[in-house]
């Protein structure tokens, strides 16, 4: 019989060694703009901003996005809205491609 604080300490280790579902199919912003954002428009519709919005701004824009029937959960929102505001490396290469 397993001790009640072996039993949770194992529950908990198998509970963070899943990776949530939310990250899983679109697990970094150029995944997001490719599979996502693309289907509507243009990628340089979105590079042309950066460096331009505000992350106030970027976040008005990916919710309102969402609002028009882009398919984004919460992290996904946040995490795009942070890629954006930053111009990680990884957007900054994607629009890179193009030029």
């Amino acid at each position: 019989m397993f001790h009640p604080a072996l039993s949770l300490a194992l529950s908990l280790v198998v509970l963070f060694s899943f990776t949530p579902a939310s990250v899983s199919a679109a697990s970094d912003c150029t995944t997001i703009i490719t599979e996502r954002c693309e289907t509507c428009h243009y990628k340089t519709r979105i590079c042309r901003k950066l460096g331009v919005k505000s992350k106030g701004q970027w976040k008005r824009t990916v919710k309102n996005m969402v609002h028009y029937g882009a398919e984004l959960n919460k992290d996904e929102m946040k995490m795009l809205v942070t890629c954006l505001d930053t111009q990680d490396k990884s957007i900054v290469n994607l629009c890179e491609q193009d030029e």
